[in-house]
């Protein structure tokens, strides 16, 4: 799983990202990165579609394995979960056919570089309110584990990656045991987790849809667990996230730091809140290498 050299953004692409700002556009972010993605090859990769993991019409994922894997290889498991603002969005997202191939590319970097990958969907707010989408998450580290040798994957070697809306459901996940200690046991969960560009103090009013009312949601804040969990943690942003999950990227950081929680911080520089997404698994390596240096230097503990 080693990473190649780290490439850059494409001028052409940060040029027009930097003129967007922190503007969070995901059809004209999705153009510029549907060409290079038509270019990403993807024979080798089987996918399993909607394999229904709960009762639910949205508890659905997908399955990426490498398609000539050796029977018998365990290798690192990697479970994406989608953001879209809590209320919106889908593991594979073309609500209107416009917006290419997203999130499917995440799946089929994490087969080139040696991972099987897990593509989850999860009920969507209003419907769902916390810790329904914490439950899920669990439901679905559960069932990679018991389903390890079917999808060729290591349950010891699971690590979970959120994004935006789902960085935060990742991160209250990981900080309130209580909620899957009962679905995935009360010792630690999963290998590592990445959180992308999240809401964590759940202070902003956008996560009120899911969390609750302010006093309830500042209540469920995920840092002091975050502090308290002994999950190794990668914290990353974009360079023109919006100001507010730039500034929770950076105060996560920070209270991880002053807990002397080892952790790891990295904020991709010329890149916005969806092209973080959008560029992983073509040549713009400016946000996946260092998620695989973190997946790979887990992996080999």
């Amino acid at each position: 799983m080693s990473p190649a050299a780290r490439a850059q953004v494409p001028v052409d692409i940060a040029q027009r990202l930097a003129a967007m700002g922190n503007q969070v556009d995901p059809f004209a972010t999705a153009a510029l990165y549907a060409p290079l993605q038509a270019k990403v090859p993807t024979t080798g990769v089987k996918v399993l579609r909607d394999v229904q993991y709960g009762p639910g019409e949205q508890e659905k994922f997908d399955v990426f394995t490498p398609s000539n894997a050796t029977t018998g290889a365990a290798r690192p498991i990697l479970i994406f979960v989608h953001g879209g603002a809590f209320r919106f969005d889908d593991k594979s997202q073309t609500p209107d056919g416009q917006l290419g191939p997203f999130y499917d590319n995440v799946m089929i970097w994490a087969v080139k570089y040696g991972m099987v990958g897990i593509n989850m969907n999860y009920t969507l707010a209003p419907r769902a309110t916390y810790p329904a989408v914490q439950r899920e998450i669990a439901e679905v580290v559960a069932w990679a584990r018991a389903h390890d040798a079917q999808i060729g994957g290591d349950p010891r070697r699971i690590v979970i990656w959120g994004h935006s809306a789902g960085a935060s459901h990742v991160a209250s996940f990981l900080a309130h045991p209580d909620v899957y200690k009962d679905v995935v046991g009360a010792t630690k969960p999963v290998m590592g987790a990445i959180l992308s560009s999240g809401m964590y103090t759940l202070q902003d009013s956008s996560v009120n849809v899911y969390f609750g009312p302010p006093a309830i949601a500042q209540a469920l804040n995920s840092v002091p667990g975050l502090v308290a969990s002994t999950v190794p943690l990668l914290v990353t942003g974009a360079q023109f996230d919006p100001a507010a999950m730039h500034d929770e990227a950076l105060g996560l950081d920070a209270a991880l730091t002053k807990a002397g929680r080892h952790h790891e911080l990295a904020i991709a520089k010329q890149h916005g809140h969806m092209s973080e997404i959008y560029a992983v698994g073509t040549d713009d390596e400016a946000v996946s290498a260092p998620m695989l240096q973190f997946i790979d230097a887990l992996s080999r503990q």
